[in-house]
């Protein structure tokens, strides 16, 4: 990975980003291009002193080859894990350079000295990037993400992160909640992209999605005025256009627990048309007007579609 070149701190994400990881790290952190500290003599001395405690406290005494044994393993582990830290904060620091605002709630002390615990001991590159996600995330909005969320990912294989991938990637969401459709019990989903029922069955034993078989999520039936019901998926939506009268319609669906919700918030979904319109296929009945396009936000979690499409069977 490159190194964590911080030319610009005074915009207030990078401010919020470089207290919350000097209170996880327990010193004042500054970024590498104007930090050497790891690899500096007097950063050597300082971990050589901390081994030389550690001996005098536990009541042992260490003869000259043995001190440099331990002061080796001091120096290798110490550079790793501030190596590590880096990496997930130059991750974070360039999401957060595309914000321009962050919340004024502080982040959690407790969770802050949580998450760099396990954070100096994630090495993957691609973990890294998960984590510096969720660095970046609390800080622009605090209480995103959960300790029990840290802990769990921090079990999570590279294996079985790259199983919740492709869950995330057919996310949906509707009036809050997040979901995977799965109309004809799973064989659209292992066709089109190859999701086992024992991918299922691994990431309802991890926690992730629920473990409950056939559930539905419906639209109840309008009975005076028209409804229009939107669902999400990454950047496209669907808009459902329900005339007075339409019955209530039902699709079966995986459901995300809080924790996978939250988790599925870092990987942005590589969008499938075809995934788009089997969704839609699902709702065609007579008098609904069924569109799907670029989803926009608005004020109020309002939502519009651009370049929109009806679609038709």
């Amino acid at each position: 990975m490159a190194e964590f070149n911080l030319i610009k701190v005074d915009g207030k994400p990078i401010e919020k980003l470089i207290d919350v990881v000097s209170k996880g790290i327990g010193t004042i952190y500054k970024p590498r291009a104007i930090r050497k500290e790891a690899e500096s003599k007097a950063y050597e001395i300082e971990i050589i002193e901390r081994a030389k405690t550690m001996a005098i406290s536990e009541g042992k005494e260490i003869d000259a080859e043995t001190l440099a044994r331990i002061e080796e393993r001091f120096i290798y582990k110490e550079i790793k894990h501030q190596n590590n830290i880096d990496n997930v904060t130059k991750i974070a620091a360039e999401q957060l350079s595309q914000e321009t605002e962050v919340s004024d709630e502080s982040v959690d002390e407790d969770w802050t000295t949580r998450f760099f615990n396990i954070a100096e001991n994630i090495s993957d590159e691609e973990m890294q990037l998960l984590w510096g996600r969720i660095l970046a995330g609390e800080i622009k909005q605090p209480k995103s993400f959960s300790l029990r969320t840290l802990e769990l990912l921090k079990n999570l294989s590279k294996e079985e992160a790259e199983v919740f991938t492709k869950f995330s990637n057919l996310k949906i969401k509707t009036a809050g909640t997040s979901l995977i459709f799965n109309h004809d019990n799973g064989d659209f989903l292992e066709n089109e992209f190859g999701i086992k029922f024992t991918d299922r069955l691994l990431l309802a034993e991890l926690g992730l999605i629920s473990s409950e078989n056939n559930l539905e999520y419906s639209f109840f039936a309008t009975e005076e005025n028209e409804r229009i019901n939107y669902i999400g998926y990454g950047s496209k939506g669907i808009f459902l256009h329900r005339p007075k009268n339409t019955p209530k319609q039902s699709v079966q669906v995986l459901v995300f627990t809080k924790t996978g919700a939250e988790l599925s918030k870092l990987i942005e979904p590589e969008i499938n048309i075809n995934y788009l319109k089997k969704i839609c296929s699902s709702f065609v009945i007579p008098n609904v007007k069924i569109e799907y396009g670029d989803s926009v936000n608005l004020p109020n979690d309002e939502v519009m579609l651009i370049n929109k499409t009806e679609y038709n069977e």
